[in-house]
Parts: structure tokens; sequence; C-alpha cells
């Protein structure tokens, strides 16, 4: 028996199906729209919060990169006389307020740029933009501190002790220096301090050892004021990362914080963010260096540099390679550009002057190839700064006044290689204005305590003999006129040790050991010497040097007078110091440096000799205009020592025993963030 329905009721039943389908779909589809605007929503907000830490990421690095250029200038400002009186302006808070203003980093978008477009009243969808109105909410010091007093900063030494056994730190941070008081430690937290004062912490029974001394290669005892540390790991190749080099690191810990005051409206926790911030002491010890253009690698009739080696890196302001020049275990650096020859070698391996074209150095550091260091221009390389303390002819000029300065240690002592010498020989009277010969000389040193300078005034016809006088050859410091017909004031190393025993209330040449000769400009008679010197003006030779064993911390001599070095110098070797880095058995020589603006070689116009330089060269002109190429050397008559004649090794210093009494400075900033 079949059933039949009504045609009608059929109808309905299909209705009420397609409705229950199409109300299936609509959820679905309004289910996926939900689901598609909160994904949306979603990496929105994901973006926003994106954009803005990278907002916060692009200011911060606008901030540090300021930090590097003002820090250091800031430091000096802190050396110079009566800054004391205004010294406000070298603060940290003011270190960092005007980082903010040289990084334009208090907002996104510069009032005066929004006036000239004439949309002050725009809103802007940087949630982050806010202005910064309170130095304190944006640095701070990440560590408590047992010094009383604010700071935004915790300084590098040994009174920080909250942080230097902070587990937080304590694998992030270098060894801490020390200063002479807490007073001082208190300035180190308010101003950057650099000073003679501020030395490694001395080395006690060796159980805070691991905090105190880490990173140092030789005692702390022995080299308090610079020690052995390794070259950071930084693309501008003064040195190599990983290399030994003499310096003194000082060093400071900060904190940044970005959106602290906008979490609310940016949805964004603040970020914070630990910063160490360090200037590098290091003194001059490169194989070559200079501050002006320097060429190497041949002489300027276009010789080759034959007898020549290179071991260690070439510095300058412009550095230029010429034919075959090879350097080992080095590097190629300067401040402004380096161009090299075709023949350029650096540990091996050849350069090209496309080391530092776009893309070049990525690619070589992508690929860990060991020559990516052989050749830097420092401002191609990040967040590091190199500024060489180049005083020029005033390094060999005492002079200049420190009162009243925020730092212990003032900037004409400390950027003047004369006013840090323990010895002067003094002109004050001549024979006449046109005949410099010395008739009165007054001599400063040290007493037997080390700290006091004493002066004893020598004169011709009373207390001054002359070298054929009784008791004359004993003096160290004596008359002559050279087989050139130059009048010169002779100057014997080796009469300084018996002399100033003599003297009865005077330091040895332990302590005695630099010695800078000068004008006293002010006394009637008394010229100062031209440069390049005159035929009437007094000149200095310097004999009885061959032999400075006795000299066991070094000899350095400065003078403003054009050098004669008239016998072998320092050419007497002895054992190297216990404990100091070098190795035993090696051979060995006192550290010395000898500046003047000219030097020759040998004391006669007849001298044949071959000049041997075992060391380093530098030169003290700061002229750009003025190519220094560091073999051209100069006989006694003025002619050039022929390439043939001349035989150089050149090397870098790795230990702090070899470093001379008096030694040129350079500072190298860096700032790396503590992870």
């Amino acid at each position: 028996m079949q059933n039949h329905f009504p045609t009608k009721s059929r109808k309905k039943c299909r209705g009420y199906g397609t409705f229950v389908l199409v109300a299936t779909i609509s959820l679905v589809m309004l289910t996926l729209l939900t689901l598609n605007l909160i994904n949306s929503l979603k990496s929105m907000d994901m973006q926003k919060t994106a954009q803005v830490k990278q907002d916060y990421t692009q200011r911060e690095n606008a901030i540090l990169n300021a930090l590097i250029h003002i820090v250091p200038n800031k430091a000096i400002g802190a050396m110079q006389r009566d800054s004391s009186n205004s010294s406000d302006t070298f603060t940290w808070e003011t270190i960092f307020d005007e980082a903010l203003d040289l990084a334009n980093a208090e907002q996104a978008v510069d009032p005066q740029l929004l006036t000239s477009l004439d949309i002050t009243s725009a809103i802007s969808a940087n949630t982050g933009d806010a202005t910064i109105s309170d130095i304190d909410a944006l640095v701070s010091r990440p560590s408590d501190s047992p010094l009383s007093g604010d700071s935004i900063v915790n300084g590098g030494n040994f009174w920080e002790t909250t942080m230097l056994f902070d587990s937080d730190f304590y694998s992030h941070i270098p060894a801490p220096l020390t200063l002479s008081t807490q007073n001082n430690a208190k300035k180190d937290r308010t101003y950057p301090i650099i000073s003679f004062d501020k030395t490694h912490v001395p080395n006690d029974d060796g159980s805070l050892d691991p905090v105190y001394h880490k990173g140092l290669g030789v005692s702390a005892d022995l080299y308090p004021l610079y020690n052995q540390l390794t070259y950071p790991d930084v693309k501008f190749g003064y040195k190599r990362p990983g290399d030994l080099f003499v310096g003194k690191r000082n060093w400071w810990v900060f904190s940044l914080t970005f959106g602290k005051d906008e979490a609310e409206l940016t949805g964004v926790p603040p970020v914070t963010r630990n910063y160490l911030l360090s200037i590098y002491e290091i003194p001059s010890q490169l194989p070559l260096s200079s501050t002006n253009t320097m060429t190497v690698g041949e002489y300027e009739d276009g010789t080759s540099w034959d007898d020549v080696s290179i071991t260690g890196s070439l510095y300058s302001h412009r550095l230029k390679t010429e034919g075959d020049v090879v350097v080992d275990s080095g590097a190629l650096s300067a401040r402004d550009w380096v161009e090299v020859s075709s023949q350029t070698t650096v540990d091996g391996n050849t350069l090209d002057n496309s080391f530092d074209a776009l893309g070049t150095r990525e690619t070589l550091s992508a690929a860990g190839a060991n020559d990516f260091y052989g050749a830097s221009v420092a401002g191609n390389v990040g967040k590091v700064a190199f500024i060489p303390i180049n005083r020029g002819n005033n390094f060999l000029w005492p002079g200049g006044n420190d009162s009243n300065c925020i730092s212990p240690t003032g900037w004409q002592y400390y950027s003047r290689g004369a006013n840090q010498c323990t010895m002067r020989i003094e002109m004050r009277r001549m024979n006449s204005s046109s005949d410099q010969t010395p008739e009165q000389v007054r001599f400063h040193y040290k007493d037997s305590n080390g700290t006091t300078t004493r002066r004893v005034t020598y004169t011709r016809g009373s207390n001054w003999p002359t070298e054929f006088e009784s008791g004359g050859d004993r003096f160290p410091f004596q008359t002559e006129i050279m087989a050139n017909s130059r009048m010169a004031l002779v100057y014997y190393p080796d009469r300084m040790p018996d002399f100033l025993d003599d003297l009865g209330n005077a330091a040895d040449v332990s302590v005695n050991n630099s010695i800078v000769i000068y004008p006293n400009t002010g006394r009637a008679t008394v010229e100062a010497p031209s440069i390049p010197a005159e035929d009437d003006d007094l000149v200095v030779s310097l004999k009885g040097c061959k032999d400075l064993t006795d000299y066991t911390n070094g000899f350095s001599l400065l003078t403003r007078y054009r050098l004669y070095i008239a016998d072998s110098f320092n050419a007497t070797s002895t054992t190297p110091p216990a404990n100091s880095g070098l190795p035993v058995g090696d051979e060995y020589f006192p550290p010395a440096s000898l500046f003047s603006p000219e030097k020759r070689f040998g004391d006669s116009p007849l001298a044949e000799q071959t000049v041997k330089i075992t060391g380093q060269l530098s030169s003290l002109k700061t002229s750009n205009n003025n190519e220094y190429h560091p073999l051209e050397l100069q006989m006694a008559d003025d002619s050039a020592v022929t390439s043939e004649r001349i035989q150089a090794d050149l090397v870098d210093l790795t230990s702090p025993a070899e470093l001379p009494p008096i030694h040129m400075m350079n500072w190298l900033v860096t700032i790396e963030p503590i992870r």
C-alpha cells in the first residue's frame, strides 16, 4: 500500500531544510569572520608592540652612539682648570641630557618639523611617543651602592662592593680600579673620572683575586697603573681581538629604561637594559703610529723598505701603504681612511682597498674570515671611538695650570709628557740672545722620598765646572761645540746615578728616570728654538747612553731642542723582570723613549754608521698637511740616512715592563650590553 503525501507538505519540508543549511553556512562564515577579526586585532597588537619596541631600540641606539662622543669630552673637561666652578656641566646627569638632545630621542618627530609642515595639531599614531621630562626616568644605576649620595651610574671601582659581588653582574664586569679616597670614589659615580690616581687593586691574600684581578695578565702590585689586558672584541683594529696589550680600563655601569611612563597607554611593559661603558687608557705601543697622515713601505725617493720588519699593528689618522708591506700579527687602522698598495699583506692575508666597501665587512664577518680585522676605519665600526691624546710640541714643554679641577689629575699634567718628567734642566741664562751658550741652568729632581721636587741652580764660574775643569766630568749635563759647529748641551745618562747620589737628598734613577730639557723663555737672554732649528739655536747631544740597565724602570728624555743621538742608545740587554709576562731568557732592554721635534743620528758630518732601530716610532705632528714618513732619518749634517744603512725591527709592546716612563696616550671608548 502506497502512502501519498500532499505536494504542499513536501514543499514545506524542503523549505525548512534550506533554512537550516543557510543558517549553518552563515554561522560558519560569521565564526570565520570573527576569528579573522580576532587574529587581525592580535596581529595589529603584535605589530604595535613590535613597532613600539623597535622605536625604543632605535632611540636607545641613538643615545648610546651619542654617549660615545660626549663622555670622553666630559672626562677631559673634568680634568681641566677651574672645572670645579662649573661642576654640573660634567655630571652623568648632564651627559645623558646632552645625549638625549644629540640623539633627538625625546620624541618621534621634532616639534619644529611639525610646525614647518603646519600640522602641529596632528595626532601621533605612535603611542610610545612621549617627552622624557626627567632623566631619572630613563637612566638609573642597576645596582645598590654602599656609597652615600644619589647617582645614576655605578662606578667601576672597588668601593662598589654591592655590584662587584652581585651574581647578576659578576661575570659581565671587568676588574675594578681603586681610588685613594672614598671621596674620589664618589666623584667617579658623579663624573667620568680619568686620573693617574685610579689604579688596579693591590693583591691581598688571594681570596678576592677572582673579583679584583680578573682579566689582568700580571701582578697588580708590580704594575698598578697599567697592566696586561686582552684587547676587546671590537672591529677597530688598534690591536686584534684577543691580543695582549698594555692599558687600563675605566668603566661604569648604567641602565636605560624606555616606556615606564607610557606602559598603560601602549600596553608594552617597560624595557630595561644594562650597559657597560669603558674608557681604555692605552699608552702608545704600536710599531708605527701617528695622528696625521702616515705613509709606510717606501722612502720618499721611491726606494723600498728592504731591511725592515713590522710585527704588530699600525695606526694613523690617515694611513697609506706603498710598495711591498708585510705586517705580521697585527692590523692596519686609521681614524679617517686607509689606502693600501696591491702588495700589502696583513698576517698572511693580502688586502685591497675594497676592505671597507659596503657589504664586504658583513660578508667577511658572516663567513668568519680570519682577515676581517686586517684593516679598519674608526668611523665605521659601531659603538667604538678611538681618541689619540696628542698635544703636539706642547708635549715637550712644561707648563699649564691644573688648579681647581674635578679630577685628581689635571689635563695639563696628564697630556704633557714634559709635566710628568721627574727631572728638568731649565736654561736660565745664555751668553747672549745671539749666542745661546748656556751660562746658567737649574736642575729639578725628586727627593729621596720620591714626592717632593727640589732644585739646584748651576752657574759657570761658580758651581758648574766645564768638562775639563775639576769635577766637570761628574756632571751629567755639559756644553760643547759639535763637529758641525753647533753649540750643544750634552746629556750623559750614565753619569746621573752617581750625580744623584752626590746630591745626598735625591731619589735614585728608579724614580729620577725621566728628564725634560727646555728654555725658560721668560729670562732675558734665553731664546726659544725654532722648528726646524736655526744655525744659532742650541741643540741637545745625547752621549753615554749605550748601557741603560741602571734604569730599572726605564728612561725617557724630552726636549724642544733638536736632538743628536751621538752614541749607541740602549744597546745593552739585561734579564726580563720577574713576573712581567715576558718569556724568561728573552733579550730585554730597559724601556726607553726619546721625544724631540727633530732627531739626528751621529755627531759628525763624516759619520757613515748603520742606523739600527728596534722598538716603536711615532710622531708628535698633528697637521694632516704634513705626511709622516717614519724612516726618513737624517745624519748630523742634515743629509738623509740612505736606505741601505737603515735596519729596523719594529715591534709592539705586550707587557707593562716594556713601557717607558714617558709615553703618548690614546683612549678607546666602548659600550657593550650586559645581558
